[in-house]
């Protein structure tokens, strides 16, 4: 009987050594990566109402402003009108000084927002420029850093047409945030001229929207879907967390119809993305996502990683993933996120003394 006692009792041991769907199950709850996505000013309030129009699973959305109506109107999970002591809820007139006064006179109460919701990561979307996302993204970066959040920053920068003046607002602005940014990654709204010289200045404002709304949204997908071949957390933090002087990123999204000849094109546009004119000379860490339907063949996928470890420097770490989707149809997704890559509007802001013009 004692080698028949011995094998159960191996049994039982093995019982308590292997973890239940059920432990696992629980684990996942509170391993899931929490997003938050924060928009600031009149410009950022409206790229997070059209995340909202959209529908983003997976992140909590709160937007910010110094504009009492403005902030009505937007559409969010959380607001926060900001400054009611110096702005009285009128906005910031432009005035980033005036913005950042008003994020201060809150910080604490910003402060308790983190410490409630404890992201793992905050993305903070504002156009730089005006006052009060110039003046106050800087300060909701350094207090979500103060709670070891990483902080990816999109911000769009003024049209050389609408001034010096603002101009100098938005260097200044973004030097300020790159102080906090782990990744940032600024989109001059003038390189939309390259592609829409004949545009109204208005649908050009609305482009540049919704190619923000489309990053943020690929990224928090990114993040939270799971994959036939997965990219995790532990892969994203590698690409936006900062590990030098200056906060760096790459980010290019295109879609291609599935035609062989197309992707190699495609697959580089992503990488090459022309609204940010990087340099991929510089990407140490590139993760390339690719989105299909069930049919989506090996060769395809191989093309399209292929063309883009061909363009990027050997010593690059270069991760893959592929998300089925039944509902794509033909079309393919490229996303590609890059570390290395400084914005050249950041290097300069943070290499000059970026003094704001009288107001």
């Amino acid at each position: 009987m004692e080698p028949e006692q011995s094998y159960f009792n191996q049994i039982a041991r093995a019982r308590d050594t292997f973890d239940s769907d059920e432990y696992l199950m629980e684990l996942l709850k509170n391993l899931k990566v929490k997003s938050l996505i924060v928009g600031v000013g009149g410009a950022g309030n409206n790229t997070v109402s059209r995340l909202q129009e959209i529908g983003i699973e997976n992140a909590e959305t709160l937007n910010i402003n110094t504009d009492a109506h403005d902030l009505f109107h937007s559409n969010s999970n959380y607001k926060l009108l900001i400054g009611k002591e110096r702005c009285n809820g009128l906005g910031s007139g432009n005035d980033p000084i005036l913005g950042k006064e008003a994020a201060e006179e809150d910080s604490h109460r910003i402060r308790e927002i983190f410490e409630s919701n404890a992201p793992d990561i905050v993305f903070i979307t504002c156009g730089l420029g005006g006052g009060t996302g110039t003046g106050a993204a800087p300060i909701i970066a350094r207090e979500a850093k103060r709670l070891h959040a990483i902080v990816v920053g999109f911000c769009s920068i003024p049209f050389r047409s609408e001034g010096a003046q603002r101009r100098m607002r938005a260097k200044w602005g973004l030097r300020n945030l790159a102080k906090f940014a782990d990744s940032l990654i600024p989109f001059p709204n003038d390189n939309l001229l390259h592609f829409l010289p004949r545009a109204p200045l208005l649908t050009c404002f609305k482009i540049m929207d919704e190619i923000l709304v489309k990053s943020i949204r690929e990224v928090v997908n990114l993040i939270n879907n799971c994959g036939l071949v997965n990219i995790d957390y532990a892969d994203i933090k590698k690409v936006f967390m900062r590990n030098g002087k200056y906060p760096s990123g790459l980010i290019g999204i295109t879609e291609s119809l599935g035609r062989e000849k197309d992707l190699v094109t495609k697959a580089k546009l992503a990488l090459n993305n022309p609204l940010l004119q990087p340099d991929i000379k510089k990407i140490e860490n590139c993760i390339v996502s690719i989105t299909g339907n069930h049919r989506l063949s090996l060769s395809k996928v191989n093309k399209i990683i292929s063309s883009i470890s061909e363009e990027i420097p050997e010593k690059a770490q270069l991760k893959f993933g592929n998300t089925i989707d039944p509902n794509f149809g033909r079309r393919i997704r490229i996303l590609v996120l890059g570390k290395g890559p400084i914005s050249p509007y950041v290097y300069h802001a943070m290499n000059a003394e970026s003094e704001l013009p009288a107001h």
